[in-house]
């Protein structure tokens, strides 16, 4: 895995040496599609709509949109991920980041259906704006809905952090725990408190996702979303951990009766019931979790859909650990540095950091010279299909931009793979940094 990074900063440092003078502020980010329930359909522009997969990528003019049983999710590279509920359709009218790597501004049109974002890396100057038919909602936070009606009226609940709402009759700001509405011909209303709506499908989502959110390191978080489940059927998941302290995994879904159980790879077994079941494993082993979701009563004849997140506790430190199929690696600046240096490859003067605290994906930005040259450049990684994804969002040579496709190209044809699908030996399951370390937590079964 450390190999695979010296090569990536070694790549980058030498097609940095292309120069082009067009200057670029920004660059295009696309996104990539998530199926978690059929069926999905995304229309290219202003093609017809053809069924979507996971791994589909998501581009400005592009349009997504689930059908009355379908799940979906489309995340940008940052780690800023848009889920879709069922009968939703959301156009993705434009994304960009600078080239630091920073979210700089997207665009999403809601035609209908309901949506849930949460949104990474905002910074002074982020523009998250999500239209509707007679208002705006402008995101100033991190984690919130959007509901449009047949009719278009448009509502929008706050979660975490803070969005505006405004038409052509004015705005209201609405804060965490709160909601607001615009009717179809843009009249406004609220903030009121966010009332209870039993047809929210990321209610029981957001409870299960802050309840293993709690006491645990941010970017270890996992979430599934399962197919309807009826009383008697059981579904499972599986969730990598090398070991070291606790492992902790909820099940939210709206009603009725649900057990959680937690098999541990030494065969131990944890359970859950209730509401909201959670259970939790202290000086959890290394290897591969089982969670499994029984539907035990009152489910219905349609059944209901079970969210279930998994998240763990990991020490931000250097480390290179595998255990029982699980793998866990944990690289520092200064590693890669050191290794590119021992590498003997013409870079000279190397600085590189990592984004301090990421819940997904890492921002790696880095300055040196390569044969005589001074470079800067940046790139985003992420974790997707269990590979790496490299965006590089540009770079800089003697004062003038070097644009990030063509670093992209550049990558591609040094190492001989897409940039975006690159293997470093194992199940890639998470990325993350915390506090300047980036982890990379995966298995190889």
């Amino acid at each position: 895995m450390l190999l695979v990074l010296t090569i990536l900063v070694l790549v980058v440092a030498g097609t940095l040496v292309w120069l082009n003078a067009a200057a670029q502020a920004q660059v295009n980010a696309s996104g990539m599609l998530t199926v978690y329930l059929p069926h999905a359909s995304i229309a290219h522009a202003a093609g017809a709509a053809s069924a979507a997969t996971t791994g589909a990528v998501v581009r400005a003019g592009d349009t997504v949109s689930t059908d009355t049983k379908g799940r979906a999710g489309v995340g940008l590279p940052d780690g800023t991920l848009t889920r879709l509920a069922s009968d939703t359709t959301v156009a993705f009218d434009s994304a960009h980041f600078t080239k630091s790597g920073n979210l700089h501004d997207v665009s999403l049109t809601q035609q209908a259906g309901r949506t849930f974002t949460n949104v990474q890396h905002l910074v002074t100057g982020t523009a998250f704006d999500v239209h509707g038919k007679a208002a705006t909602a402008s995101v100033h936070g991190t984690k919130f809905e959007v509901l449009i009606l047949a009719d278009g009226t448009m509502t929008v609940k706050v979660f975490q952090g803070v969005m505006t709402l405004h038409s052509s009759t004015g705005s209201i700001t609405i804060n965490a725990g709160q909601q607001g509405t615009a009717s179809p011909n843009g009249t406004l209303s609220g903030p009121i408190p966010i009332a209870p709506d039993p047809n929210d499908p990321f209610g029981p989502a957001l409870e299960a996702s802050n309840a293993v959110a709690a006491n645990t390191t941010p970017g270890t978080e996992q979430d599934f979303i399962g197919a309807p489940l009826h009383n008697g059927e059981r579904q499972q998941y599986r969730y990598s951990y090398a070991g070291g302290s606790m492992v902790k995994a909820a099940v939210g879904y709206p009603g009725s009766a649900m057990k959680l159980t937690m098999r541990a790879p030494d065969g131990q077994q944890y359970f859950g019931t209730g509401r909201l079941p959670v259970v939790t494993v202290n000086n959890a082993p290394a290897g591969i979790y089982t969670i499994f979701v029984d539907g035990v009563s009152g489910l219905g004849a349609a059944g209901e859909e079970p969210f279930v997140a998994v998240a763990s506790v990991e020490a931000c430190q250097s480390a290179d650990t595998e255990g029982n199929g699980a793998v866990h690696r944990g690289y520092t600046a200064q590693e890669l540095i050191t290794a590119v240096q021992q590498s003997g490859a013409g870079l000279s003067n190397l600085k590189l950091t990592f984004s301090p605290n990421s819940a997904a994906g890492a921002i790696i930005n880095g300055s040196g010279t390569y044969n005589g040259v001074g470079w800067s450049g940046s790139v985003v990684l992420v974790a997707h299909n269990g590979v790496l994804d490299i965006m590089p969002t540009g770079g800089n040579v003697f004062g003038m931009s070097v644009p990030a496709q063509q670093v992209v190209q550049q990558i591609a044809a040094a190492i001989g793979q897409d940039p975006s699908n690159v293997n470093p030996g194992f199940m890639v399951d998470r990325l993350f940094t915390c506090n300047s370390v980036m982890i990379v937590d995966g298995r190889t079964i």
